[in-house]
């Protein structure tokens, strides 16, 4: 008779305790997603840089990794309707990328809480992560040439300015001609830079510069690079080419 007891005792705590642990794991609630960004390359001898920002937000954000750093973190979202993240400028020092957005396609139904940039040699891959705890993954091909961010956070904000066209790319020697290059972030103290000379430039709007050429300035055959230097702000372009006949 006692050992009936004994074993309805221990039968009758294993099942309290059993319910007890029940309870807790039932009124248990799950944390909150982290809310960042994490950039991670595998080549990492040289100096990174992801500079992005979260979808709808528009504010630009930098993560720069130095030599020998293989991993960094930066801001999460702070709205609560951030669908994408876009990417200005993603290097790994040897490869690199200028405005990507992912994952591709719609929103998703749930916002984004976080995600992860990770370089692989000459592929970046995205993903985002949604507060449902679902995730999708996007991939960009990176081109062999370095790629610059901005060198602090209070750099972000100052846009490099692009040139999209010249016209006209091929020009006359010992005669002189007008040049007009087009692009975007042109500025009033916007320099157009012809192998490193500086003609007089003249500003007709954000994305219309102008430039006179004497023939003294174009006396010689040959290739010329012309880029926009940003006098102010130190910025400079991509380059395009000039052909003097």
């Amino acid at each position: 008779m006692r050992l009936a007891h004994v074993v309805l005792a221990l039968a009758l705590s294993t099942f309290v305790s059993a319910s007890v642990g029940c309870r807790d794991v039932a009124q248990t609630t799950p944390p909150p997603p982290r809310s960042n960004m994490v950039f991670k390359r595998d080549l990492y001898k040289g100096t990174g840089c992801l500079e992005y920002s979260w979808v709808s937000e528009g504010k630009r954000r930098v993560i720069q990794l130095n030599p020998n750093i293989q991993e960094g973190e930066g801001d999460g979202p702070m709205a609560k309707d951030a669908s994408h993240v876009q990417v200005y400028a993603l290097s790994n020092g040897l490869y690199g990328v200028k405005e990507w957005q992912f994952p591709s396609g719609p929103p998703h139904p749930s916002p984004v809480v976080r995600a992860v940039v990770e370089v692989k040699q000459t592929e970046a891959v995205g993903t985002v992560f949604y507060q449902d705890q679902s995730y999708a993954s996007d991939t960009k091909a990176l081109v062999p040439m370095p790629v610059k961010c901005p060198t602090t956070v209070e750099r972000v904000s100052i846009i490099d300015p692009e040139i999209a066209d010249l016209d006209p790319r091929t020009v006359t020697r010992n005669t002189a001609v007008t040049i007009i290059l087009t692009g975007s972030h042109f500025t009033k103290d916007s320099v157009i830079l012809i192998d490193g000379a500086n003609p007089t430039t003249k500003f007709v709007s954000p994305s219309v510069l102008e430039a006179g050429l004497d023939a003294n300035d174009i006396a010689t055959p040959g290739k010329r690079g012309v880029k926009v230097h940003g006098a102010k702000d130190g910025t400079t372009s991509n380059e395009v080419t000039l052909t003097v006949e």
